[in-house]
């Protein structure tokens, strides 16, 4: 099996850029106040607009590239072997759902069972029935 040489340079470099530029997003949004070309309490003139407008989507962008370079980094190291997922905890298997699986199921094959035998004793009232009737149109018909 081939392992994978792990050089953490390119991760690092990309999670730093990310981090200027985020500082740079938010330099954006703070310059208006920080510079004072916004004046107090006053409305925001277009110089401050533009720099929120502008300011926003950068660091916002900025903070998801620095996500996914972490992320990378983390399936770089899980794929160099150094980082090792451990187990998953499972949780224990309670005897409670087979009990009440069984009871269904017992339930169940009683329902079917009644349901059956109710069946059959109709079919057996219903040809008896349906004898009953036919003899009697055989002795009318003999006796006409």
């Amino acid at each position: 099996m081939r392992t994978t040489l792990f050089t953490p340079s390119k991760y690092i470099c990309g999670m730093v850029a990310s981090l200027i530029i985020f500082l740079a997003g938010g330099w954006l949004i703070l310059a208006p106040f920080a510079l004072g070309y916004q004046p107090y309490g006053a409305a925001w003139v277009s110089q401050t607009t533009n720099d929120f407008a502008t300011g926003i989507p950068v660091a916002v962008v900025a903070l998801v590239s620095f996500a996914f370079f972490f992320l990378s980094l983390l399936g770089a190291l899980r794929a160099a072997g150094v980082l090792v997922t451990g187990p998953r905890a499972q949780a224990p298997m309670t005897q409670a759902p087979t009990t009440q699986q069984s009871d269904l199921d017992r339930t169940l094959s009683t329902l079917a069972a009644a349901l059956t035998a109710d069946l059959t004793a109709r079919r057996q009232a219903g040809s008896n029935q349906q004898t009953d009737q036919s003899m009697e149109q055989l002795t009318d018909r003999r006796d006409a």
